[in-house]
């Protein structure tokens, strides 16, 4: 007797020839000859050293041993077969509702997520808004949140830190050759707080950082940093931004970073998510199309020194 275990061709083999009592209802359904169906019932005799059936006239009969093995192959490939049969279904669609800060979900998520290749079926509903849903009850499935730490019983992962930095038309770039000579270019201003904590503005942060003077003029001022990307591109002033707010205009030439120091918030951008749902696969699949981008993103970071307020570096994770 073997040790070794048959073939699974030998047992199918077997199984079905059990079932129909027939060596020869056994080779239609499994498209062989009855010759082939029974040199796999003597290979496996061989194997076991007795009999499966006693041939008759016309005719098959299972030994004990071979009911004995009937009975057991016989759900086994039934279970098979249900599951092979519901991989070839058609799997039911999901659909993720996903909420985040209207520039984060468009400038950088969205175009992640066409980009990504659709190795999952999945629909999408997008809430772009500033308003804190509420994950546990079912308002969304995902949120993209910027903060500093996490907080309460969600399940958070960091998916990128946003990074600032002095941007000029290159036309005008050409003449700015030392951070002190920005103010000639005209300063766009923007009240937008290295973090929600602290009075320090994104300007006055970089220049400190480079051992400059706080600068207390503006060419003129920007309620967002969006908009000042904008007005840079169209006025020739000095925006400071950078990251998915800038990355259009970066990627196209009509803006670039004529220094290498770029500060860096204490805050990032999070993916969060119900306790629970972070292992299923759309969950998964969405976090590497973030990343992805987010890494896309960071690729014109990547002659920046970039540093946090403080003077520490930064990691854009």
């Amino acid at each position: 007797m073997s040790e070794r275990l048959p073939s699974l061709k030998a047992l199918r083999t077997f199984e079905a020839a059990a079932r129909h009592r027939s060596f020869a209802k056994a080779a239609s359904e499994l498209a062989v000859t009855p010759a082939a169906v029974g040199f796999q019932i003597r290979q496996l005799e061989d194997d076991l050293g007795g009999a499966l059936f006693l041939r008759k006239h016309r005719a098959v009969e299972l030994t004990s041993r071979g009911r004995q093995l009937s009975t057991e192959l016989g759900p086994a490939f039934k279970d098979i077969e249900n599951a092979w049969r519901a991989a070839q279904s058609p799997m039911e669609q999901s659909r993720l509702n996903v909420t985040g800060p209207t520039r984060a979900l468009q400038d950088w998520i969205l175009p992640g997520v066409s980009r990504a290749e659709r190795d999952i079926d999945l629909q999408f509903s997008w809430d772009m808004t500033k308003e804190m849903r509420d994950l546990a009850t079912g308002q969304a499935d995902l949120a993209i949140r910027w903060a500093r730490e996490p907080t309460s019983d969600l399940h958070w992962e960091p998916l990128l830190r946003t990074w600032f930095t002095p941007l000029l038309r290159p036309d005008v770039a050409r003449y700015v050759e030392h951070p002190q000579d920005l103010c000639q270019a005209g300063l766009i201003g923007v009240d937008y707080r290295v973090d929600e904590s602290e009075q320090e503005t994104m300007w006055s942060a970089w220049h400190r950082l480079n051992n400059l003077k706080t600068p207390s003029e503006f060419a003129l001022n920007c309620t967002d940093t969006a908009s000042a990307v904008e007005v840079a591109v169209s006025t020739g002033h000095a925006a400071i931004a950078g990251s998915f707010l800038a990355l259009e205009h970066l990627e196209d030439g009509n803006l670039v970073a004529p220094f290498e120091t770029a500060v860096a918030p204490f805050s990032r951008f999070w993916l969060v998510c119900r306790k629970g749902t972070e292992s299923t696969d759309s969950y998964r699949w969405f976090l590497d199309a973030a990343r992805e981008s987010g890494e896309r993103i960071n690729g014109f970071a990547a002659r920046l020194r970039v540093y946090h307020p403080d003077g520490s570096e930064a990691a854009l994770l």
